[in-house]
């Protein structure tokens, strides 16, 4: 059936609604990344563009968008599929009839020749519409879905399981280019162990450089398929070439690792770190070769530290210490126009993949701060171009840029967030001086204007409230002194002061600088700072407060944080000193957090607590990082995993030993761990 007969029009007009009306798909983080498949410059020979111009009927001198916009008269009366613009329409009608024939020829072809030639038809059909300014990734996406929907995508997962290395590498480096989303959702269904069978071949240049690209779309799938990849064999091929000095392979491992931290989740991480992944990174940080290789791997380690959990194990890798210089050094407008001059980077990303970002730039490490703030300053110019920027507003990203400027004490965080929303055309508010408890009332008044409360700055300051006043301001003031009538416009209000007390520098009142340990506990309780303070409460006596007193005096309303402030304060200051052993400590009649300190080798309890503790029916057991006391019949069990590597040990009347040391593990000590008795 010929392509340009009715019928075949109609077939490829239910391809084209079927494939095209689906979501845009999902791209990698970084706006340096090129789309799937993309290599960073895209390299055709003379007789290649000719061919290309030749089906795509594109004038030498005039552009893919001038064409487009040429065209304005015949699509007047085009129809167009659901979910497509007339311009993409347009071009797909041009393109679809040739893929449908590459297609075809591909599995029709009985000789290696005949099924590589086909391969390469569509590869580089699929490769200019990725290229394609402005169209490109609508017009490939709906070409990923027409390959998939006529069976093309399944057909190269049959290739590559065979043994002709040359039409496996062809196959590879093909489906590399078509992995959007929902041939990402095919290949996790029913291809993942062929990917995974390809890792055995890693030693290949020609397999390695396609296969690490597979790897780094696969790896921001979903939490399942990133643990299924790092369980079987992926992890361990991406990290394996971070050895190598290929940099394609290289920005494909970096990429790889980023979207595996991004995307893989709190327990995929700490696996990633169980393989030493923190200090497979330093070397591609401190890559000089190539700054997308340098900031790729930048993105993940940043990803990684701000996981608490293996906060400590990023830290100790050096890898983190080299990311804010490096961004420091780096011109973001440069940045883009590099990106903008490869031609695949000149569409930039999706609203969903930057969404990814913005909670970098809440978070309280500056490192994930600058990283996050560099990719959506380069991003910006991008969509500068574009006239798209207000999809920075519509992912949140706008909001958490101008808290940056206001309270950033970092040059590079608040000078690339300024740049960023000078580019997105949003107003650059104004530094706010952090000694918030020492403001005058005009100090106030200009908060209130750039926090858009101008209508209440006559009341406030007719009421003379000051600094050290704001600070202490509460629902009630607000509704019956100061004329707040709405419960809405408290609750914003009350919004952003809860921001500007997070983020206030209290170093005048503060002389213990509680504030800091309440970062440390949970950046948010840093708000509770000033509660405390004027109550008296430092951090030497903040153990003995009570938690009905803190609700009452210090006005911290939120039980979990009561207790958690509470919980951290009296285990600080019930941490024993080197040498000294168990002790009992009663709270209120009941036994209260007790401490376990040892070398690392041996450990003895007091026997008059060991009685303690066989009478309220708790059984200890030791076992490597962790230990855990568990209470028979109580409502709670407490674990604390340490950082050390704990011995097996026995609880007997005597005390705990360590019969037998663990065999190839270096024994760490000083450790303490905490249980807390119910």
């Amino acid at each position: 059936m010929a392509c340009g007969s009715s019928d075949g029009s109609g077939r490829l007009r239910l391809l084209l609604e079927l494939g095209c009306s689906l979501p845009s798909q999902e791209l990698a983080v970084c706006s340096a990344c090129p789309s799937p498949g993309r290599k960073q410059t895209v390299r055709r020979s003379k007789k290649q563009k000719n061919k290309s111009s030749e089906r795509l009927s594109v004038p030498e001198d005039v552009s893919h968008a001038c064409l487009w916009s040429g065209l304005g008269a015949a699509r007047n009366h085009r129809e167009v599929s659901p979910g497509v613009s007339t311009d993409v329409q347009v071009a797909l009608d041009r393109i679809l009839p040739e893929l449908h024939l590459a297609i075809s020829s591909m599995k029709q072809a009985a000789a290696p020749e005949a099924l590589r030639k086909g391969i390469a038809e569509i590869f580089q059909l699929v490769e200019e519409a990725w290229v394609m300014p402005t169209l490109g990734r609508d017009v490939a996406k709906a070409l990923c879905d027409v390959i998939r929907l006529e069976g093309g995508l399944d057909l190269l997962l049959n290739l590559l399981q065979g043994t002709e290395l040359e039409t496996k590498c062809q196959a590879s480096k093909l489906l590399e280019q078509i992995l959007v989303a929902e041939n990402r959702d095919r290949i996790a269904r029913v291809g993942l162990g062929v990917i995974l069978n390809l890792t055995k071949e890693r030693d290949s240049p020609q397999v390695a450089r396609s296969l690490s690209g597979i790897l780094e779309h696969m790896f921001k799938h979903t939490e399942e398929t990133c643990f299924q990849l790092i369980s079987d064999g992926g992890l361990d091929a991406i990290l394996y070439w971070c050895r190598w000095t290929d940099l394609i392979v290289l920005r494909h491992c970096a990429m790889a690792l980023a979207n595996c931290a991004m995307y893989g989740g709190q327990a995929n991480q700490r696996l990633m770190i169980e393989k030493n992944t923190a200090e497979w990174l330093f070397p591609l940080v401190f890559s000089k070769d190539d700054e997308l290789i340098r900031l790729h791997a930048c993105l993940a380690i940043t990803v990684l530290a701000t996981n608490k959990e293996i906060e400590k194990e990023v830290e100790r890798s050096g890898t983190l210490a080299l990311v804010e210089p490096f961004i420091a050094s780096l011109d973001p407008e440069r940045f883009a126009c590099d990106l903008l001059d490869s031609s695949d980077n000149s569409q930039g990303r999706t609203a969903k993949d930057l969404q990814h970002l913005v909670p970098l730039l809440d978070s309280s490490r500056l490192e994930a701060q600058c990283i996050a703030l560099f990719y959506l300053c380069t991003e910006a110019a991008i969509k500068a171009r574009q006239k798209k920027t207000k999809i920075f507003s519509e992912i949140g990203a706008a909001q958490s840029l101008k808290r940056i400027v206001c309270y950033s004490t970092n040059t590079t965080a608040s000078s690339l967030a300024k740049k960023a929303l000078c580019m997105m055309g949003e107003e650059v508010p104004r530094r706010i001086l952090p000694t918030v408890s020492s403001w005058k009332p005009i100090e106030v008044q200009t908060w209130l204007q750039q926090t858009g409360f101008n209508k209440y700055c006559q009341s406030f300051l007719e009421h003379e409230v000051d600094g050290d006043l704001l600070l202490r301001l509460s629902e009630t003031d607000l509704w019956e002194d100061l004329g707040m009538a709405s419960s809405i416009i408290r609750k914003r209000f009350f919004r952003e002061l809860t921001e500007l007390k997070t983020y206030a520098n209290y170093s005048t009142c503060d002389r213990s600088n509680l504030a800091d340990w309440l970062g440390s506990v949970d950046p948010k309780f840093r708000q509770y700072t000033y509660n405390l303070v004027t109550c008296g409460i430092d951090r030497n006596f903040l153990h003995r407060v009570t938690e009905e007193q803190l609700q009452e005096d210090c006005r911290i309303n939120v039980g979990f944080h009561r207790v958690r402030i509470l919980s951290a304060a009296r285990g600080k200051a019930l941490l024993p000193r080197p040498g000294q052993g168990w002790s009992d400590h009663r709270v209120g009649g009941r036994m209260g957090p007790v401490w376990l300190p040892g070398d690392g080798s041996e450990m003895t309890i007091n026997s008059s607590l060991l009685s303690t503790l066989v009478s309220r029916n708790a059984s200890l057991s030791l076992a490597v990082q962790r230990l855990q006391i568990h209470l028979r019949g109580a409502r709670r069990v407490y674990q604390l995993p340490t950082e050390h590597w704990l011995p097996a040990g026995q609880v007997s009347a005597e005390g705990i030993a360590s019969p037998d040391p663990l065999q190839g593990k270096a024994q760490r000590a000083p450790f303490c761990v905490m249980v807390l008795m119910a």
